[in-house]
């Protein structure tokens, strides 16, 4: 390091010399004082190893031995006379950049050279560094473009929009059936039999929806069956799966305007008629693999997928204590949706309240009643009943009981409904009357008023501790959702819930005898999730009247259910 300093200073004074001679004067240097170096030799450590000292530095020779100095002349260019060069900055190593000395702002560029020796620190004044140049804003960052819509899950698919005006939930129902059958040979066989029971297994429901709202005040749902087996009209061939046919059909296709002054809500469509609690239930919350005899017996518009096309209106009340609903519909009895005749409406009202309603507490008290009044489809009514377990398409199901085809003027429905629940207790139901005025078959006499009436009672208690929860709104039960769901890695086993019914059905008045019926079913239904269930039902049917009184006897049925929903 020494050395390295020696040989700058050296350097200095050279440079001192040229200078002064480019300006046509010879500026002396002051020789050098001896350094005192210490009589040892210097040393260097570099990575742990010493290495061998310096060599010793020449002698600086006096001025006078200095080689003579030409002054030498600037020249000319076409620009004009160049400058002499530069005054490296390392020879005023006292003035910073950006001070002033003696009043004046140092050049680093300029020629003139400062008098030799230290300038006083209080003739140095800071001066405020050039400015900087400017640069280009930068361009303004944009806010992230919104989102128009989010997607969540809310066991099911749902998307909304940002302002919530708009909603689409995309859906699916896949239900898959296995059944199992033994009874006795009499009430199998004989003339006006039940026909024989066989094993199977079958996609009881597989559909495809898309419900929603459309600017906040408007309602959509679109429910298409896609296990829909029907036999072709014409065919003649004995009914057996070569001659059952598969099509779409159609559920739920309706559009339903909300906000209506004191109508509440109008809804127009195909859709279910206010009618019966276990008929409006929806099949996501049903308790038994099927319902009750009551749905095929004395549903409006039997056998076309409890739905007819129609207007509809309907609200609740007393911050929604009570319910009402009314629709005038199309009376069909096809799974299409569709009806042509001229008349054939029915009127249709149903009217409910919740006397107890503590829903926090976990329980309350549902009341309700309906009233159906209908033009016969094709001045014609029948009244037939299929198993509560099945095991293949509609065509293919074995009637339990049926009244045959009666020619009648009209027809009116009557509806008695209550449900209560208390914790994992509920308990629920129904009684229903079906009035056929005018009624003759044939060409036989008028019968007048035939008389038709049944009811059902269930209970199910969860063994798991949850609740059946309602919904005021429509008067049906929700969507059981488990307080845990199925997990072996957590160790958690989802809900069960058990449950019983006895179900009475009697279609036998003034010699139009379709049967009677005595039902009863036992349920258990393993929840894995709120989208996932496996059930498991026995059936015990005991069959009497009808045409025959020698058809009697029991029909056992076993039957399981994968439900997939979402």
């Amino acid at each position: 390091m020494v050395r390295l300093c020696r040989r700058g200073l050296i350097a200095a004074g050279w440079v001192f010399a040229v200078v002064g001679g480019a300006h046509g004067q010879l500026v002396p240097v002051d020789p050098l004082p001896p350094l005192n170096l210490p009589a040892a030799p210097l040393e260097r450590a570099v990575g742990g190893t010493t290495l061998p000292p310096l060599p010793p530095l020449p002698p600086i020779p006096p001025p006078d031995a200095l080689p003579p100095v030409v002054p030498v002349q600037p020249t000319s260019t076409a620009t004009g006379p160049l400058s002499p060069p530069p005054l490296p900055t390392s020879f005023r190593p006292t003035i910073q950049p950006g001070q002033v000395a003696v009043g004046r702002r140092v050049d680093p560029t300029a020629a003139t050279v400062l008098p030799p020796g230290p300038i006083a620190p209080d003739k140095i004044m800071p001066v405020d560094p050039p400015p900087r140049p400017e640069l280009p804003a930068a361009p303004p960052v944009s806010a992230p473009a919104p989102r128009l819509f989010e997607a969540y899950w809310n066991n099911g698919l749902f998307f909304r929009s940002a302002d919530g005006g708009f909603t689409a939930h995309v859906g699916a129902s896949l239900h898959y059936d296995g059944a199992w059958y033994t009874g006795g040979t009499g009430v199998q066989t004989l003339p006006g039999g039940v026909g024989r029971f066989s094993d199977g297994v079958a996609a009881r429901r597989l559909r495809l929806l898309m419900d929603g709202s459309l600017y906040s005040n408007v309602d959509y749902k679109l429910d298409v069956e896609l296990a829909n087996g029907f036999q072709p009209a014409g065919l003649t061939a004995p009914t057996a799966a070569s001659t059952v046919a598969n099509s779409l059909g159609l559920a739920d296709a309706w559009v339903t305007l909300k906000e209506v002054p004191f109508l509440g809500n109008v809804r127009v469509g195909n859709q279910k008629e206010w009618f019966s609690l276990e008929h409006l239930e929806s099949q996501r919350a049903l308790m038994f693999m099927e319902r009750s005899y009551l749905f095929d017996a004395t549903q409006p518009t039997a056998f076309n997928n409890a739905r007819s096309p129609g207007l509809s209106a309907f609200r609740t009340w007393a911050n929604d204590r009570v319910f009402t609903g009314v629709g005038v519909y199309k009376n069909v009895s096809d799974t299409f949706g569709f009806g042509v005749g001229d008349g054939q409406y029915a009127v249709t009202g149903r009217v409910a309240a919740l006397p107890v309603w503590c829903p926090e507490e976990q329980y309350y008290w549902h009341v309700g009643g309906a009233m159906s009044h209908r033009d016969p489809v094709d001045g014609q009514v029948r009244v037939r009943v299929r198993n509560a377990i099945r095991n293949a398409p509609a065509p293919l199901l074995n009637l339990i009981a049926d009244t045959g085809a009666i020619t009648s003027a009209s027809q009116d429905l009557f509806n008695l409904e209550t449900a209560a629940a208390y914790g994992p207790v509920t308990v629920s139901s129904e009684y229903t009357a079906n009035l056929i005025r005018g009624a003759r078959v044939g060409a036989g006499p008028n019968l007048g008023t035939l008389v038709y009436n049944g009811f059902y009672t269930q209970g199910m208690v969860f063994l798991t501790g949850e609740h059946r929860e309602w919904d005021p709104k429509t008067g049906v039960f929700k969507r059981v959702i488990p307080l845990r769901n199925l997990s072996f890695k957590d160790g958690t086993f989802g809900a069960v819930e058990t449950g019983v019914r006895y179900s009475y059905l009697d279609l036998d008045d003034e010699g139009v005898n379709g049967g009677r019926l005595n039902g009863l079913t036992l349920g258990l239904t393993w929840y894995w999730n709120a989208n996932v269930r496996l059930q498991f039902n026995y059936d015990y049917l005991y069959r009497d009247g009808g045409p025959n009184p020698l058809v009697k006897g029991a029909i056992h049925s076993f039957g399981t259910r994968l439900a997939v929903d979402f």
